[in-house]
C-alpha cells in the first residue's frame, strides 16, 4: 500500500491516530488531532514501515503461470507458433479464448479473430479461459529466448489492453470493449481477475520472463498502480454478512461492488470455487490490516461452511454420497446466508440438484473439494487455526 509523506510538523498525536495515518496514508491534520485529545509520546518502533509477509501460497498460484499448452520446448516450432499468435492479436491488444487450433497458422487477414463483438462490430478481447494473460506470458518467454522485437512489441500492446480495460474502481471485466451483457461485470469467474493480478505482480516484481527490457520503469509504475487498484476493488467487493467478511461472487458490479449474475444459471451468490484463488492471492500479499482481515475472514468462512463426510459425483447417478474422507464446498451460496443452491438455464434457483435439468447437472461443477488445499496450507503455515482437522 502506498504511503504518503507525513507533514513536517513536530507535534505529538495519539498513538492510535499515528498508526492509522501510517498504515492508511490519510493526510490527517495533526493540528486538529491535538485539539481533540492530549498528546502522548510515541515510540518509534511502533511505526515500523515493514509490513508482515503473508503465507507462501505459490503452490496454489503457480497454475496461473502455466503456458505449456503453447510451448513445446522446440525453439524453432515455438518461435513460429509465437509469430502466429502475434498475427492474431487484435488492434486493441487483446486476444480471444481457446485459440489453440487457430494459432497453428498465421491470421489470414479475413477470418474473425474473436467470437464476440461489441454493438459496433469491434472484435472483443477477453481474460476468459486464460486468454490474453497466457499469450502475454508465452510471448514474453519467447522474447527472452529469441530477442525478437515482434514478441516484445506484442507484449507491450497487450499490457496496454490490460491497463485500458480496467475500470476506474479497479476491477477488470471479462471482455473489452463492452459486450453489453454479463461479460461487462468485474469477473472473478474462472479466476480471470486473479490471473490478471498475478501477472501484473510478476511484471512489477520482474519475475517469470519479465526481468529484462520488455517493460520500462514507467510501464511498471503504471502496472503497480493498476494492481493496487485491483486489490482495493477486491477488498471492497468482499461480501459482508452480519458485520463479518465472507467471500466473493463470480461477478461483481464495477460501481457498487455488489455480486451480480452471470449466465442464466450463474446467479448472484457467494462462490465457493472462485473465492479460493482470491483468498490465496490476498494471503500472498504484504499483510496490511485490511488484507489480513479479508483473507482470514474468507478462511474462517471456508472453515465454517465446509461439509465433511460428503463426496460429490458430477456425473451421478448419486450426486452426493457419504464418504468419511471427503470434504466439499458448493459452487454457489445465497448472498445473505450460507445456504447452497443450484440453477438452470431458466434463471431460476433450486435447492435440490435433482430439480435442475440433466444437461445442467452434468454440464457444470456444482461442488468440489475447492478449499481443502487452501485451508491445509493456511493451517500448516500457522496463518490460520482450523476449528477442527480436515478429513
Amino acid at each position: 500500500m502506498k504511503k504518503r509523506s507525513m507533514p513536517v510538523v513536530f507535534r505529538m498525536v495519539p498513538v492510535t491516530l499515528a498508526i492509522t495515518m501510517m498504515t492508511t496514508g490519510l493526510a490527517t491534520s495533526s493540528t486538529a488531532a491535538s485539539a481533540e485529545s492530549p498528546p502522548v509520546t510515541i515510540k518509534t518502533e511502533v511505526l515500523s514501515s515493514k509490513l508482515p509477509a503473508g503465507a507462501d501460497v505459490s503452490s496454489l498460484l503457480q497454475k496461473f503461470r502455466d503456458v505449456s499448452h503453447f510451448a513445446t520446448g522446440d525453439l524453432v516450432k515455438d518461435t513460429a507458433y509465437a509469430l502466429n499468435i502475434v498475427s492474431w492479436q487484435m488492434p486493441h491488444g487483446g486476444f480471444y479464448k481457446d485459440m489453440g487450433e487457430q494459432y497453428a497458422a498465421p491470421w489470414d487477414g479475413v477470418t474473425a479473430r474473436s467470437g464476440w463483438k461489441d454493438p459496433n462490430g469491434i472484435e472483443l478481447g477477453t481474460f476468459d479461459n486464460d486468454a490474453t494473460t497466457s499469450e502475454i506470458r508465452f510471448l514474453a518467454d519467447m522474447y527472452e529466448k529469441t530477442g525478437n522485437l515482434a514478441f516484445k512489441n506484442s507484449v507491450r500492446k497487450a499490457v496496454n489492453f490490460i491497463l485500458v480495460s480496467q475500470y476506474p474502481s479497479g476491477g477488470w471485466p471479462q471482455v473489452y470493449p463492452k459486450r453489453s451483457n454479463y461479460s461487462d461485470a468485474v469477473t472473478y469467474n474462472d479466476n480471470a481477475m486473479v490471473q490478471t493480478m498475478v501477472l501484473l505482480d510478476d511484471m512489477v516484481e520482474r519475475r517469470s520472463g519479465f526481468n529484462n527490457d520488455i517493460l520500462t520503469t514507467n510501464d511498471r509504475s503504471k502496472l503497480k498502480k493498476a494492481l493496487d487498484k485491483g486489490i482495493d476493488y477486491t477488498l471492497k467487493a468482499q461480501i459482508i454478512n452480519d458485520g463479518q467478511p465472507t467471500v466473493w461472487g463470480a461477478q461483481h458490479d464495477p460501481v457498487t461492488y455488489a455480486p451480480v449474475p452471470g449466465r442464466a444459471y450463474e446467479l448472484a451468490s457467494k462462490s465457493g470455487s472462485e473465492s479460493v484463488a482470491i483468498t490465496a492471492f490476498l494471503m500472498s500479499r504484504p499483510q496490511t490490516p485490511e488484507i489480513e482481515r479479508a483473507a482470514k475472514g474468507a478462511l474462517r468462512w471456508f472453515d465454517t461452511v465446509r461439509e465433511i463426510g460428503t463426496k460429490y459425483n458430477r456425473q451421478g447417478p448419486v450426486y452426493f454420497e457419504p464418504d468419511a474422507g471427503s470434504v466439499i464446498w458448493y459452487r454457489f451460496y445465497n448472498v445473505e446466508e450460507d445456504v447452497p443452491f443450484y440453477a438452470d438455464r431458466d434463471g431460476m434457483k433450486y435447492m435440490n440438484i435433482l430439480d435442475i435439468s440433466e444437461e445442467r447437472r452434468h454440464g457444470y461443477s456444482w461442488a468440489g473439494s475447492y478449499a481443502r488445499n487452501l485451508l491445509k496450507l493456511a493451517s500448516d503455515q500457522g496463518y490460520y487455526t482450523l476449528s477442527k482437522p480436515l478429513p
